[in-house]
């Protein structure tokens, strides 16, 4: 029996044939084998090249294609979201989309296995120029990763939804503009998974302030650690988020999340802003200097209930998670702890009976003693024609209770201690003006 052996090379997709002398083959059925098999796998072979030299895109929800740009030409090939497809046209302008009230493009694609036809832009996410991608994610735009659960081997990039809402029929060119932001990771197979990590809105915003790789649960791959702010329209506030994600089962799954800002009531920021959080060793550990009404106050000691206009009680708040192997989240490892803030004085002075600079002194302090602060207490006052505000705390040292000016303190043993010291120093007259430049979230698995 004659034995021959030829080998087809399809990029890294070898395909060997053994050739029988007693089989008689058909050369147009052999052709009509190959075509099959090389359309088939060549989109998810050059998924990779796909994204960094052409235009793509990626279905953020189910959607289906169209003979054209309307949609009473319907196919019958819908896709799940994570489908990857080559855009090779979109219309001129966006199309009315009844049933969200906005408007967006229709764009011309090209399936991993050939097919052509049109999506509505809707739940498409279009891949973006690297000089329209957020700073913080640039240097991971395009770029090769490695995860697992089938995305051992994956390229990352960064896409965008575009559209507008349709506020003014008859005026487009004043209508808002609708965007959706999304870090995707797309495997050799052209399968893709994503975070909506940004937004922009009529109702508001959502802005990325950080996007960190780093394996936090020592399972010898990285998780995505997203810290995000919210500004809901009309609202002078940014609410700042921490979420991290990880895989589980081929899927993108939210492992963790904490709302970092700190109040001091509504829409209005505490003098701390956020929470620090500190990711090491399986473990996440949670800080922040809480502000609260003093009636509320959860430590064994009197708060001085001559009220004023201003006040609140501090509590030193900690807590920390650990990561279960057995669930594959972070759960409670320490429950909340609360106790005193720490401090001393910057320089001598007078321990007072209320917070004013002429009321009766109770006793001298000196910066080697150690206070505890049980509160805070503000007023404004006209400072040769101008309005400030001026902070005193409430302290017990050695078992004595008085006041002490903030501007005077240094606090001793907590992350917010450097903050806080710049507020109480230069206090804004509006608590919303109050802004540090500040990274809350520390990871020292990086």
């Amino acid at each position: 029996m004659d034995n021959r052996r030829r080998t087809i090379d399809n990029g890294r997709w070898t395909i060997k044939i053994h050739r029988l002398s007693s089989i008689v083959y058909c050369p147009s059925s052999i052709a009509l084998f190959f075509s099959l098999f090389i359309v088939h796998y060549s989109f998810a072979d050059t998924a990779s090249q796909m994204i960094r030299t052409k235009k793509v895109g990626v279905s953020v929800s189910p959607v289906r294609m169209y003979a054209d740009s309307i949609y009473t030409k319907s196919t019958e090939n819908t896709f799940q979201e994570g489908e990857l497809f080559e855009i090779i046209g979109e219309t001129v302008r966006e199309h009315y989309d009844n049933t969200q009230n906005q408007t967006f493009k229709w764009y011309k694609i090209r399936t991993g296995v050939g097919k052509i036809g049109w999506v509505f832009g809707d739940n498409l996410a279009v891949v973006m120029q690297e000089v329209a991608v957020d700073i913080p994610l640039r240097k991971f735009h395009k770029q090769v990763a490695h995860f697992d659960n089938g995305f051992e081997n994956s390229i990352i990039w960064i896409a965008s939804t575009n559209g507008h809402d349709d506020k003014f029929k008859d005026k487009s060119f004043l209508n808002p503009p609708y965007r959706e932001y999304y870090f995707v990771i797309t495997n050799e197979r052209g399968k893709s998974v994503f975070i909506n990590y940004a937004n922009v809105s009529e109702s508001g915003k959502k802005d990325i302030r950080s996007l960190r790789l780093a394996d936090v649960n020592d399972n010898k791959i990285d998780e995505i650690i997203l810290e995000t702010t919210n500004n809901v329209a009309g609202k002078n506030k940014n609410e700042r988020n921490l979420e991290i994600y990880g895989f589980k089962a081929g899927v993108l799954s939210k492992i963790f999340e904490e709302r970092l800002t700190l109040d001091w009531e509504t829409d209005v920021p505490s003098p701390a802003l956020a929470k620090f959080v500190e990711i090491e060793n399986n473990t996440i550990r949670v800080a922040y200097m809480d502000y609260l009404p003093c009636e509320k106050f959860s430590l064994d000691t009197k708060t001085d209930n001559r009220s004023r206009t201003g006040e609140r009680c501090m509590e030193y708040v900690t807590y920390s998670l650990g990561w279960d192997k057995n669930t594959r989240c972070f759960k409670p490892l320490y429950k909340e702890s609360r106790t005193f803030a720490t401090a001393c004085v910057t320089q001598n002075l007078n321990l007072r009976t209320t917070p004013a600079f002429n009321a009766a002194v109770i006793r001298p302090i000196s910066m080697s003693d150690r206070l505890q602060i049980i509160k805070h207490s503000e007023t404004i006052i006209n400072d040769k024609g101008q309005k400030r505000v001026v902070n005193w705390f409430y302290v017990r040292i050695a078992g004595v209770y008085g006041y002490i000016p903030a501007d005077k303190i240094m606090f001793k043993y907590i992350e917010h201690a450097a903050l806080l010291s710049n507020y109480y120093k230069q206090t804004p007259l509006m608590k919303q003006d109050w802004n540090f430049d500040t990274d809350f979230v520390s990871i020292k698995t990086l």
